[in-house]
């Protein structure tokens, strides 16, 4: 059993697909990295399934993703927010 799985969400990946392959991952460590606009992360909801579901089953979640707005939610389900280095302009 590894101890990490990286997940990568596109932006028009529907939820039930991501929470499949999150309960089909062995890892204990989920890592899930988000485009700014995600459908599968645009609901409360979701991340309650997901908090839920992490939880039943000893994982946790980090999500890794440049939406100020997802990650405060994410937050609120006591997700890990990884932060992504600021870009320059």
């Amino acid at each position: 059993m590894s101890s990490t799985k990286i997940i990568n969400v596109l932006k028009d990946d529907k939820f039930e697909e991501i929470l499949n392959l999150f309960k089909q991952a062995s890892a204990k460590e989920v890592i899930f990295i988000v485009p700014k606009k995600a459908k599968a992360f645009s609901r409360p909801e979701n991340f309650a399934t997901l908090s839920q579901e992490a939880n039943e089953n000893g994982k946790s979640i980090s999500l890794l993703s440049s939406n100020p707005e997802m990650n405060e939610m994410a937050k609120s389900y006591k997700f890990d927010i990884l932060l992504s280095p600021v870009s320059g302009s």
